[in-house]
């Protein structure tokens, strides 16, 4: 058990949640790695409402990268989709993680969300 109270040596810790956003043609991609939580849905939310509010032909969010995804992200995603689905912009899911697919799979909302291996896939499959 360590009596040190002091931990201003340890280094600062990295986001918990980073994001990318790219253009594909008409389709914008949002990447996403780390961790969707609580604490990073608000991080997240912007992102993506930032690339909804572009209205592309497809928006793609690439979850390849995602470690730790709790109910938050979850209802992130839902409700981006209501919002996606309002502004007439079609919404899939790029590769997710084990642990995306695993609360996906638990909650039924695996059927929520068109699921493709690739952003080449969705494009092909959805993109104008």
């Amino acid at each position: 058990m360590s009596t040190n109270p002091s931990h201003s040596d340890l280094p600062m810790p990295a986001p918990e949640l980073k994001t990318d956003t790219i253009r594909v043609g008409g389709a914008v991609v949002c990447v996403l790695s780390g961790d969707l939580y609580l604490g990073t849905a608000a991080v997240g939310d912007h992102t993506l409402r930032e690339a909804l509010d572009r209205v592309p032909d497809l928006l793609a969010i690439d979850l390849n990268a995602v470690e730790l995804f709790t109910a938050d992200g979850l209802n992130l995603l839902l409700s981006l989709r209501d919002s996606a689905h309002a502004a007439g912009v079609p919404l899939v899911l790029v590769s997710p993680s084990r642990g995306v697919r695993q609360v996906l799979e638990m909650t039924g909302a695996a059927g929520s969300f068109a699921v493709h291996d690739s952003i080449e896939e969705a494009i092909a499959q959805h993109g104008h």
